[in-house]
């Protein structure tokens, strides 16, 4: 009986200190595609395959209006984190050059797909597992979106395969 008491105290305090960890990241934003707007509540980072660069693993940033937290921590593979989205917008960022994002707003019925580079990002903190910083996207001159954001946020999942 101890034991057992012992195991389930050690699993309670796993789950406050992740729920602690997933609670210090921190977004401020808003994502714009001709008249809708989104605002960014949450942010989440992923590590994951380059599928674009064999052999390379890239960073994703997903920027929802909605906690979708658990359901990518839950996920076994990239493409299924990127389901998850549902208002917000997802951006790649790693060492290439071309650098692709996506937005779905307005419950998915609003969709764009573009590319950046690294000068989107404005960052004060880069490592492995944290990025401190701001985004910012505007490609609203070629009818596209524009993405602005304040984050600071730490990794919450890294995938090994992309589907």
């Amino acid at each position: 009986m101890l034991l057992l008491r012992n195991v389930v105290a050690s699993t309670a305090m796993l789950l406050a200190i992740s729920t602690l960890a997933w609670a210090a990241d921190k977004v401020s934003g808003s994502i714009t595609l001709k008249t809708t707007v989104g605002a960014v509540k949450y942010v989440f980072l992923v590590r994951g395959p380059d599928e674009m660069n064999a052999g390379k693993t890239l960073l994703r940033i997903y920027l929802s209006s909605a906690d979708i937290g658990a359901k990518i921590k839950a996920c076994k593979t990239l493409h299924c984190a990127d389901a998850t989205l549902e208002d917000g917008a997802m951006v790649d960022f790693s060492d290439a050059h071309h650098l692709n994002y996506s937005l779905k707003l307005n419950g998915q019925r609003t969709q764009y797909s573009g590319a950046t580079n690294g000068e989107a990002f404005t960052l004060a903190t880069h490592t492995a597992d944290h990025l401190v910083g701001k985004l910012h996207i505007d490609d609203r001159a070629a009818d596209g979106a524009k993405i602005d954001a304040d984050f600071d946020l730490t990794l919450a999942n890294t995938f090994t395969a992309a589907r």
